[in-house]
């Protein structure tokens, strides 16, 4: 998160869906798991509230990276349909 910040904040890089961005999503996901299964195993009752936050997290990733492939797709469409026009 902080390298995104950097780039798109920082080095004024547009912010444009890549195909990269997936694998910023599935890490956070996995880590999100992975805590939660530690936690249960361990019985570390003091972690309960960490992979719910990275749940939020990787959720709130998945659904920008998934909106900007959307929106890449209808714009490419209707891109190529003016062309055709």
């Amino acid at each position: 998160m902080l390298l995104g910040v950097w780039r798109h904040l920082w080095k004024r890089h547009p912010l444009r869906y890549d195909i990269s961005y997936w694998s910023i999503v599935f890490p956070l996901g996995m880590y999100a798991v992975g805590t939660q299964e530690m936690e249960r195993a361990l019985d570390l009752d003091f972690l309960d509230v960490v992979p719910a936050a990275f749940l939020a997290v990787a959720l709130l990733g998945w659904t920008l990276a998934f909106a900007g492939l959307v929106h890449r797709v209808v714009k490419d469409a209707v891109l190529r349909r003016l062309d055709q026009a």
